[in-house]
């Protein structure tokens, strides 16, 4: 690397390293919920690998592809911290229905193609980091198919970080909503964020976790990127029970995403924590072949997910188990 490019890459990693700052800031709230003792660390992005140039995706590769799209997430990311400051003083607690029919309308205009509620678990949140309210409002935001089915390519990398970039300002948006309603919130950028997305997501009854790790859903498949709005509203439909746990034994006879995966880095057997968490990817394996292909996105594009619809690979389901349908 010349003197150029290394100083692009320290002005990056400078900004990463600020916004990261402040979600640790979080910490030091009072009453801020905290982290599990077995929450685990949030490994991605971090920081003090980008000089390196090897971090996904802020290599020097990748700047030119999505730069702009990551110049906004950072910049969006700071401001879903910061914007607590704009919480009014004094809250409301209870949501009528009027209002959060509005609220998911104004989410459905912008773009959120599936909304969830639950009560938020501190072992879900990472460690070093913080969120003020223990009621999640999950975001859900459809990746577009026809780019990913062109994966590896520079297309389908920018319509993932395009994702991330318009998930991330639209959570903003509903957020600064919500207090104009006269709640207190809290945005949490879909890149990296603050909680673990996925298991947020089963959380809320939207799907279940493919072998690759990611969430499935009926909506969308795999096709997705998640973000999340945590409040102090204690009246949300909160969802208890889910309805898509047949999805992990479909996926266990099915493997697609081991076997399409070209770094290897899909575990056959994921790991189980103590907490109940799984780890399904050896991240140092995927990452290096996530910055040389500028992008991967292989395990989406062959997850029969992807291929099929929700109700199809059901169907395929029953037959495997020979139940009726």
């Amino acid at each position: 690397m010349n003197f150029i490019e290394k100083a692009i890459l320290k002005i990056i990693q400078h900004r990463v390293s600020n916004w990261f700052a402040l979600e640790r800031s979080l910490t030091s709230l009072n009453n801020a919920y905290q982290a599990s003792p077995d929450s685990p660390e949030k490994s991605w992005p971090n920081p003090d690998r980008i000089p390196g140039g090897g971090e996904v995706p802020f290599s020097l590769n990748n700047l030119p592809v999505v730069g702009p799209s990551l110049s906004s997430c950072i910049s969006q990311g700071v401001k879903a911290i910061k914007s607590i400051n704009s919480n009014p003083p004094t809250s409301k607690h209870t949501i009528s229905e009027g209002q959060l029919r509005e609220l998911e309308e104004l989410a459905c205009s912008l773009g959120i193609g599936a909304i969830g509620y639950t009560q938020l678990a501190p072992n879900l949140i990472f460690k070093d980091r913080a969120v003020l309210y223990d009621k999640a409002i999950v975001l859900l935001s459809e990746m577009d198919k026809t780019a990913i089915m062109k994966a590896p390519s520079v297309e389908t990398f920018k319509m993932v970080m395009s994702t991330y970039d318009t998930l991330g300002r639209t959570t903003n948006l509903l957020t600064d909503h919500l207090r104009s309603m006269g709640f207190q919130a809290q945005a949490s950028h879909p890149l990296g964020g603050l909680v673990i997305y996925p298991a947020l997501a089963v959380a809320a009854g939207m799907g279940w976790f493919g072998r690759h790790g990611l969430l499935i859903t009926p909506q969308f498949g795999a096709l997705q990127r998640i973000a999340a709005i945590f409040v102090n509203i204690d009246n949300l439909p909160i969802t208890t029970g889910n309805d898509h746990d047949w999805i992990a034994e479909f996926c266990q006879s099915c493997g697609k995403c081991i076997k399409s995966c070209p770094s290897k880095a899909i575990l056959e057997q994921p790991i189980q924590h103590h907490s109940g968490r799984k780890t399904h990817i050896v991240r140092e394996r995927c990452l290096p072949v996530f910055v040389k292909q500028q992008g991967c996105t292989i395990c989406i594009k062959e997850c029969t997910f992807t291929k099929l619809s929700y109700d199809e690979v059901y169907q395929r389901y029953l037959k495997l188990k020979h139940i009726p349908d």
